[in-house]
């Protein structure tokens, strides 16, 4: 397996952030505010993870989405974005979390366990915890369909966004708000 690295060119930037509150939540500060998006990415292929979370937060941007957003790096790979859902969600009870992560296919079977694991993972505890999680981890082949999906050819960013406020949308609606 190898680790991506995007070009400048190919990475999308981040937008003024002028319509919601945004907040680190690993600065070892404490964070006390009504949560309603948490985003979680991976620390492995940092960059992939960056440039779609840039197009994630340009999107709410432009759809004037107004509330506060808290990030957090995970270590390590897509196996370790579940167990800070997890946290995040009983310390924090965001409305939607969105997990960034990018599994490349290497040469051994441990592509499609990692990827079946983290899914698997991640929608159990959606379920579990009735909190939706946005799976924006990338599955795939090669390192330049990450690039594709997470660049300027390809905005997957955007369309968690899209998705993120279409649940929100949909859950306000089913609560009766």
């Amino acid at each position: 397996m190898s680790h991506i690295e995007i070009s400048d060119k190919d990475k999308i930037r981040l937008n003024d952030l002028g319509s919601y509150s945004y907040h680190c939540l690993d600065n070892g500060k404490p964070f006390t505010s009504a949560l309603d998006i948490a985003i979680v990415f991976s620390n492995y292929n940092l960059s992939i993870n960056e440039s779609l979370m840039n197009g994630y937060l340009n999107r709410l941007t432009q759809k004037k989405f107004s509330g506060c957003i808290g990030s957090m790096k995970a270590p390590g790979g897509a196996f370790e974005l579940p167990i800070l859902c997890q946290r995040i969600i009983k310390s924090y009870s965001p409305s939607v979390i969105l997990a960034l992560g990018c599994i490349t296919k290497g040469d051994t079977k441990h592509y499609d366990f990692l990827s079946s694991t983290v899914t698997a993972s991640i929608c159990n505890l959606s379920l579990t915890h009735d909190t939706p999680i946005i799976n924006g981890i990338l599955t795939v082949e090669t390192e330049s369909q990450a690039i594709d999906r997470a660049g300027t050819k390809e905005n997957k960013g955007q369309e968690f966004a899209d998705t993120t406020l279409d649940l929100l949308n949909a859950l306000g609606y089913l609560s009766g708000q």
